[in-house]
């Protein structure tokens, strides 16, 4: 897939994304989905059960095991589904895709133009500040297009 195919989807992705923001909210609730919601709905964990076609110690231990992050999710989709309720998993980006592609070329680039620039103070061939902005600009476009290999390895 080309730089601009796959750069048109970070950017579809990123305007999706852009409204899930607000959502980030809620992985700072200090509690765990299942109970919260079952008690908010007056319905006790043998209810439930029965719901999910699960025992009751089944729910508490669930309960539980969300508490520690240890639910999967198949499980958190199948009480949702007795809860009649839809179950989302996701991730939202601290900044936008976009933006953290361009991070990661400048970071390569930074790293190529270090030992550029050594290699030409050596031959007192050091290029002026203007000019390594210019060409760090430049080698940042080329690593995006040429999208190489290594690209996250640094």
């Amino acid at each position: 897939m080309s730089y601009w195919e796959q750069k048109l989807i970070r950017q579809q992705l990123d305007q999706k994304l852009i409204n899930a923001k607000g959502l980030s909210i809620i992985e700072k609730l200090p509690f765990a989905w299942i109970k919260t919601i079952r008690t908010a709905l007056v319905m006790t964990s043998t209810q439930l059960a029965k719901r999910a076609g699960l025992s009751q110690s089944r729910i508490i231990h669930m309960e539980k095991a969300e508490i520690d992050g240890n639910l999967k999710l198949s499980t958190m989709k199948k009480v949702s589904e007795a809860l009649d309720m839809r179950f989302v998993y996701g991730f939202i980006p601290n900044q936008s895709l976009e933006q953290m592609v361009h991070d990661q070329a400048l970071k390569v680039a930074l790293k190529r133009m270090d030992k550029l620039n050594h290699t030409m103070r050596l031959e007192e061939q050091e290029l002026s500040g203007e000019e390594k902005a210019e060409a760090l600009n430049d080698l940042i476009q080329k690593i995006l297009i040429e999208q190489p290999k290594d690209f996250w390895d640094q």
